[in-house]
């Protein structure tokens, strides 16, 4: 009998069902969808269209950045505060201009980011088709990965079902986004990838995830007020030197945000740059005035049921939405993080019917036919 439970006691160890064994197994799976889902964006790339390689060859980000990144080799911070019609002879053997009568309206990591591409292809090292295309491959791949970070972090706090829902219609909006050369998927990656972190008790980390998050958009800037709580209320548990590069990065951003605010008031005089329809800049409409209520209300019960802190973030996203001159059909992505900052139920449906509504009203929400048909087309 002792020997017979032996041998029972041993098989038990084994058996596939326990915990630790299905967590691997778990995780295991998860890295595999990964690395297949990074396989299958790189190479349809090689599949996109010459001589952009983007999703859709009306518009595209990505070219901008790489001369911009090669720009500021040259002359430095003026391509935050001149028009790139006046930046000069910047040496740049590839030319790429996009609204032109601004400068450079990203923060300073961008340019680091894209200071690779912008060498490799002004110096000969590569074809600059060749850059191109690894350019929309890094960033669709980083579309990818924030695509499985927002399902992540919406399941630690939303109902299962609505989780699904809204990582799916993100999916499609970082997906369309990132193969067409924008940054902007990754950017709200980092930021998500921090409030999870932050939800899992890693302060630090979060911390790093998120000012790195902010350092390449500033339409990201909305969540600083969820930075500096976690940096007052975590100090003691943040490592000096994530601090520090914390500090360094956020003030690098400032500086250059300070030179490009006076190009931000010119959007409206820009030819080509979509207006947007809420904005009160100009005057209110009665369209305006009951989205401005509505903001409102939500704001209301955010602050009543998420305090001043979360309140604060969406507060300074509604004064995004209402104060700058310009929408387009991409701004809905860097958006998407707002939706995880709130944790309590009302809170998650105000925004939540926020966000959606204005997707609708302005532009930019997920179109998962269209997308099916711009990359059949692309890869076909």
């Amino acid at each position: 009998m002792a020997r017979m439970l032996r041998t029972r006691a041993a098989r038990a160890q084994h058996l596939p069902t326990s915990p630790t064994r299905l967590g691997r197994g778990h995780l295991t799976r998860v890295r595999i969808a990964l690395l297949g889902a990074a396989v299958i964006v790189a190479a349809s790339v090689v599949r996109f269209p010459r001589p952009n390689y983007a999703l859709d060859p009306v518009y595209t980000d990505h070219l901008q950045h790489e001369y911009s990144a090669w720009a500021f080799l040259h002359i430095g911070l003026r391509i935050f505060d001149t028009p790139k019609s006046d930046w000069g002879n910047v040496h740049a053997a590839h030319v790429h201009l996009l609204w032109e009568q601004l400068p450079s309206l990203y923060p300073p990591r961008l340019i680091a980011f894209c200071l690779p591409a912008g060498v490799a292809s002004n110096d000969g090292l590569l074809p600059d088709e060749r850059v191109h295309m690894l350019m929309v491959m890094v960033l669709g791949v980083g579309a990818a990965l924030a695509s499985f970070q927002l399902v992540r972090t919406l399941r630690l706090t939303y109902e299962p079902t609505l989780a699904a829902i809204l990582g799916f219609l993100g999916t499609i909006l970082f997906l369309t986004a990132g193969l067409d050369g924008f940054i902007d998927p990754l950017a709200a990656g980092l930021a998500l990838l921090g409030i999870y972190w932050l939800e899992g008790g890693k302060p630090g980390r979060a911390l790093l995830a998120l000012v790195l998050g902010l350092s390449l958009h500033y339409r990201l800037w909305y969540l600083w007020p969820l930075v500096l709580v976690l940096v007052v209320e975590h100090r003691r548990e943040i490592a000096r030197w994530q601090l520090a590069t914390a500090a360094v990065v956020a003030a690098a951003s400032g500086v250059t945000f300070g030179l490009s605010v006076p190009s931000v008031s010119k959007f409206h005089d820009i030819p080509r740059i979509t207006p947007n329809a809420l904005a009160i800049t100009h005057g209110v409409n009665a369209a305006q005035a009951a989205a401005l209520v509505a903001g409102a209300i939500v704001l209301g019960i955010v602050l009543l049921h998420e305090g001043p802190w979360r309140g604060g973030c969406v507060a300074l996203a509604l004064l995004l939405v209402f104060a700058v001159d310009q929408w387009e059909v991409w701004y809905p992505v860097l958006f998407v993080p707002l939706l995880v900052v709130v944790r309590t139920r009302p809170g998650q449906v105000a925004v939540t019917l926020a966000f959606v509504e204005a997707m609708v009203y302005l532009g930019g929400f997920p179109d998962a036919l269209r997308f099916a048909r711009l990359y059949a087309d692309a890869v076909g």
